[in-house]
Parts: C-alpha cells; sequence; structure tokens
C-alpha cells in the first residue's frame, strides 16, 4: 500500500482526485531498486507500470549492434510501462536503473480489472498517460532532427529509424 501524498509527487497523476489515489494506492507497491538493476528488455512483456519517486531510469533502445540510444532518463516524478497497463504487450525498449532507485509500482493485470469496474480511474490514469506521451513524443522528434541535422552521416547507419520513438 502507498500513501496518496507520496502519489501526488508523480506528475501524472497530479489532475487526479483523492479517492482514485487512494484506489491506485491500495493496489501499488513500493519498490526499491540497485544501481544497474535491469527493470525489463526490449521485446520482453511488460506488466509492471512504474512511477519514479527517487533515483533514475535509463530508456535505452539498440539501433544496431553497434549503436544503443538512451531515450530518455526518467526521474522523480516520472513513470514509465504504461504498455502494461492496456496490453502488457512486449518492451520497445530496456529500462535500467542508473542509480538506486525508489519506485511505486502497479500490476498492469490487477489495473486493467479496476478500469473494467471503474470508468473515472481508466479516464484520469490514461490521459496522464497520453499527457506524458505526447510530452516524450515532442520532445525526442526535436532531439532527433537536431541530431540528424548535426550528422546526417548517422541517419545513413540507423537500420530502424521508427524505433526511435517507440510507445511506452
Amino acid at each position: 500500500m502507498v500513501k496518496i501524498q507520496d502519489l501526488r509527487h508523480i506528475h501524472m497523476l497530479e489532475q487526479m482526485p483523492a479517492h482514485l489515489l487512494a484506489l491506485i494506492g491500495q493496489e501499488a507497491q513500493l519498490s526499491i531498486f540497485s544501481s544497474g538493476t535491469c527493470l525489463f528488455k526490449a521485446g520482453e512483456k511488460v506488466d509492471t507500470f512504474y512511477m519514479v519517486i527517487m533515483g533514475q531510469v535509463a530508456l535505452t533502445v539498440a539501433l544496431n549492434p553497434d549503436i544503443d540510444v538512451v531515450l530518455e532518463n526518467i526521474q522523480s516524478g516520472r513513470t514509465f510501462g504504461s504498455s502494461a497497463l492496456i496490453s502488457g504487450g512486449p518492451a520497445t525498449y530496456t529500462a535500467i536503473c542508473q542509480e538506486p532507485c525508489e519506485t511505486i509500482t502497479l500490476s498492469g493485470s490487477r489495473m486493467q480489472k479496476l478500469f473494467e469496474t471503474n470508468d473515472e480511474l481508466a479516464f484520469y490514469l490514461m490521459a496522464g498517460v497520453a499527457r506524458q506521451y505526447k510530452n516524450s513524443m515532442d520532445t525526442r522528434a526535436k532531439m532527433i532532427l537536431k541530431t540528424l541535422a548535426r550528422h546526417p552521416e548517422m541517419k545513413a547507419s540507423i537500420h530502424d529509424i521508427d524505433k526511435l520513438t517507440p510507445a511506452y
């Protein structure tokens, strides 16, 4: 169980009413991971949604055998693993703790069951996911275009440029 005041530190939950935060708090677990812990790898099933309280998690993708790209460094107040909330599909990136991390975790399958009985919870949580996703994609697109403009030789070595914008 996680306290409402701890959930309030998560950006995507800022607009969520207290009674819904209480529901999430009942389902949530506090988890601590050491530096270097791989939470999941690209291609693995994502069944947990993560909310970072403290620390930093790098989301990376391999563009080819020689090039790994850090898509984003997730820090306090941010979340990742949202595909667990909708399908539990395979990860499109690898998540590795860059330092000791304290996270709030939610079981994707349990949250999906709650969504079936509580439309309001589903709406607020998925609206938060959508806001975060849009912000991340906007930032990532700017970074990609800026990098490719400065290094056109990189574009030729990227086999699958669509991997630069995976779904969270």
